[in-house]
C-alpha cells in the first residue's frame, strides 16, 4: 500500500481537501445516480469519508469501502455514526446489495494486472442490485503513458503549516499502460525543521477500447464513456443468466 494512505493518511487528508472539488464530485454523482433512481450506493476507495456527508444530506444510504485502516479511522473520525467497511476492492462480499457502486478518486487506477480490474468487476457485480449502476474515474493512456518525466508541485496551507507534493511520472508499461508514480511530501510547520516523506507506486491507465472489454467481461453494459483527462465511466449490470460463460482467473486474496 502507498506511504500516501498509511503513514501520509493525515497528509492526505489535509491535501487533498483542498486539491480535490468533493462538491463538484457530488454534483456529478448526484446528478448521476437521480437519473438512474440510485438510493442505496457504495462508494469504494472513499477514503476519509469525505463524499459521504453530502451523499447523506442529500438521503442517499451510504457506505463507503477503503483498503487503509489509517484512512478510515481518519473517516470515523470526521462523520462518525457513518458506515465505513474496511476491504478490498479486487475481493469483497458485503452480504448486501446496493442501487449503485461509486468507485471514485482515480481509485481503479491502482488495478494494475488484468486479474485485478476482473476480481474487483466480479465483486462489484455482485454487490448491485439487479440492472444496478456503476460509475467510476480512472486516467487515461493517451494522456498519462506519453507524460515523460515532467514534473508538477502542489502547495496546500493548513493553519501554520504548508504541506508541499511534488510529483513526477514515468511509464513502465510492465502490467499494461502502467506508468511510476513518484512523490516528496514535503512539511514545513513554522518553528520547526522541515519533514520531507517520499513515496512511489505503480498504476495504470487504460483505453476505452480495453475498459469496454473489461466491462464486458465482468457483465456490465457500458453507458457512457468520456473525459479529457480522465475516463468517467458509467455502466448498468446485466441480469445474472447473462453473466454465464464469463472469463477471468480468480482474483487476488483479500489483503489483511
Amino acid at each position: 500500500m502507498m506511504k500516501l494512505y498509511a503513514v501520509l493518511a493525515p497528509v492526505y487528508d489535509e491535501m487533498y481537501r483542498s486539491i480535490f472539488d468533493y462538491e463538484k464530485e457530488f454534483r456529478l454523482y448526484d446528478g448521476l445516480l437521480s437519473r438512474h433512481g440510485s438510493r442505496s450506493v457504495l462508494e469504494i476507495g472513499c477514503g476519509g469519508g469525505h463524499l459521504s456527508s453530502p451523499l447523506l444530506e442529500a438521503g442517499y444510504r451510504y457506505a463507503g469501502l477503503d483498503l487503509s485502516a489509517d484512512m478510515l479511522r481518519i473517516a470515523r473520525r470526521h462523520h462518525p455514526g457513518t458506515r465505513f467497511i474496511r476491504g478490498d476492492m479486487r475481493d469483497f462480499a458485503l452480504g448486501r446489495t446496493f442501487d449503485a457502486v461509486l468507485i471514485t478518486g482515480r481509485t481503479f487506477s491502482h488495478l494494475v494486472r488484468n486479474e485485478d480490474v476482473l476480481g474487483t468487476l466480479r465483486s462489484v457485480h455482485a454487490a448491485l442490485k439487479k440492472n444496478g449502476l456503476l460509475a467510476f474515474d480512472c486516467f487515461r493512456a493517451d494522456q498519462v503513458v506519453l507524460d515523460r518525466g515532467q514534473e508538477s508541485v502542489q502547495d496546500v496551507k493548513r493553519g501554520d503549516t504548508l504541506f508541499r507534493r511534488v510529483n513526477r511520472t514515468s511509464p513502465n508499461l510492465e502490467t499494461g499502460w502502467t506508468f511510476n508514480w513518484e512523490a516528496q511530501y514535503h512539511i514545513r510547520k513554522e518553528g520547526r525543521k522541515e519533514k520531507v516523506i517520499k513515496d512511489k507506486t505503480v498504476l495504470r491507465a487504460f483505453t476505452a477500447d480495453e475498459l469496454g472489454l473489461f466491462l464486458k467481461l465482468g457483465g456490465f453494459e457500458v453507458l457512457a464513456c468520456g473525459g479529457e483527462k480522465i475516463y468517467r465511466i458509467t455502466a448498468l449490470s446485466r441480469p445474472a443468466r447473462a453473466n454465464r460463460g464469463r472469463r477471468g482467473g480468480r482474483g487476488p486474496q483479500r489483503q489483511r
